[in-house]
């Protein structure tokens, strides 16, 4: 009586969020009752989210992931202290460990940011995408089992949002120009929708090649097929060059593993092209000039410019941009200018020479293009080597993981490992281009990919 008596005082006023009100409680109780039901209820609502980003609000928020991201990671919090927090195994994890470094680390900074409120703002962001989406799904992730279920609830209306961008595509040619809006209003960034299908595609591959290994059902190859041909398409059309990277990086890693190459010596190979490519920088620089092939409709001249940088908008801005962020971490190497920074800050460091057609000093339009560049910008040296850690740590930790199991009984788990490290090696690719870990829908598969190597790599360490 009292609730539909407050919704009808709500409407009178024309306060229409009150409207919101049941969801809302219904997801708290769905957290403090049904945590499972909670963050597979995360997953299926994160593909379909909405960004409100208002002036008026003085923030961006993502509906409604952002909210039931916070309610899920305020009940886990106190589930820790309450209850009982997460194993030793998890938190002496080289990922946790690199991870809890590197939160701390911009902690820490905080009080010499050059806009303290942005970096606390920026750290509490990524708190709460990290909590559920890694320590929750690593609780999940218990049963290795569930972590598949975890990610076809998010495929599922993935398909529905590509399905969505293709229609809308097609009305309009499939031309490059629309590839930037035609996912909207679910995806805002055709980078972003590439990501997301990029990650995905891998475990729909696997399913294909062994789908007796997850499925029963005899009927479910010309399904797991038809769903792999829509997001080829997908991808595809989306006009992502570093999603297309992405994948040949992952088949790549994959050829690695049939090959039994050790990390060590992947890292060592890392090292090696590393070097060359700085010794041949200038002849390689020159070479790279000789393309004068700009982004376009035609697919197979868009996959040429990657490489132009010469007159290619979008690959000179990305020079600009990062050319930008090594000016400021020369000025601060160690402690970098702040977490969540860089775009507020980087308009004074662009030399005129270097500017674009599509620059601004509005910080309105992008950030660094680079997962990388930014914390190394952001949170200096240190900060960089801890973010770095992280994706080090999952790479070793998953790949000799990937080499032990060996038995039967345990190619299931091997497989869903697989799904894991593919996935997230698209998105360390991916990475080298862009950043969207600020987004709730890159941050979900980037947080439970790590989340499964860590809750497998600690269930079969405690087994030895």
């Amino acid at each position: 009586m009292v609730w539909a008596l407050a919704l009808i005082l709500g409407l009178y006023a024309e306060q229409w969020w009150i409207l919101l009100l049941p969801f809302a409680l219904g997801l708290a109780l769905l957290v403090i009752y049904r945590m499972d039901w909670a963050l597979y209820a995360l997953a299926i609502i994160t593909p379909l989210s909405i960004l409100i980003d208002d002036a008026s609000l003085g923030f961006a928020i993502q509906i409604p992931t952002d909210p039931l991201m916070i309610m899920i990671s305020s009940a886990l919090i106190m589930r820790w202290i309450l209850l009982k927090p997460p194993s030793s195994a998890v938190l002496w994890n080289p990922i946790t460990v690199f991870l809890g470094l590197w939160m701390l680390w911009m902690t820490y900074i905080i009080p010499v940011s050059s806009q303290p409120i942005v970096s606390v703002k920026f750290i509490l962001s990524n708190a709460w995408k990290i909590i559920p989406c890694y320590f929750g799904a690593i609780m999940l992730f218990r049963e290795s089992g569930r972590a598949i279920r975890f990610w076809w609830l998010y495929l599922i209306p993935l398909t529905f949002v590509a399905v969505w961008s293709l229609w809308h595509h097609a009305e309009d040619g499939f031309t490059k120009e629309a590839s930037y809006w035609a996912s909207e209003p679910f995806v805002i960034n055709h980078g972003i929708y590439g990501a997301m299908l990029g990650f995905m595609i891998p475990l729909v591959i696997l399913h294909l090649i062994r789908p007796y290994a997850f499925f029963r059902l005899i009927w479910i190859r010309p399904i797991l097929l038809a769903l792999l041909i829509v997001l080829v398409i997908a991808v595809t059309m989306s006009y992502t060059r570093a999603a297309w990277a992405s994948l040949i990086a992952a088949l790549g890693f994959y050829l690695f593993l049939l090959l039994k190459i050790q990390f060590r010596w992947l890292m060592l190979l890392a090292i090696l092209a590393t070097t060359l490519i700085a010794i041949n920088s200038g002849p390689l620089l020159m070479y790279l000039m000789r393309n004068k092939t700009d982004s376009q409709d035609r697919l197979d001249k868009h996959l040429e410019s990657i490489s132009n940088v010469r007159s290619d908008a979008s690959n000179l801005e990305r020079l600009n941009r990062w050319a930008s962020g090594f000016r400021m971490l020369s000025e601060r190497p160690w402690m970098g200018w702040g977490p969540g920074t860089y775009m507020l800050e980087y308009a004074p460091f662009q030399n005129p020479y270097e500017k674009t057609i599509i620059s601004t000093n509005n910080a309105d339009v992008g950030g660094i293009h680079s997962e990388y560049f930014g914390p190394l910008i952001e949170s200096g040296i240190p900060g960089f080597l801890f973010f770095v850690g992280i994706l080090l740590a999952s790479l070793q930790r998953g790949m000799s993981l990937w080499y032990r199991l060996k038995d039967e009984d345990q190619q299931r788990d091997r497989l869903i490992l697989l799904c894991a490290m593919l996935g997230l090696v698209t998105y360390y690719t991916h990475g080298f281009f862009n950043n969207y870990l600020d987004m709730d829908k890159t941050a979900f598969l980037f947080w439970s990919g790590l989340a499964l190597i860590t809750s497998m790599d600690a269930r079969y360490t405690s087994e030895t």
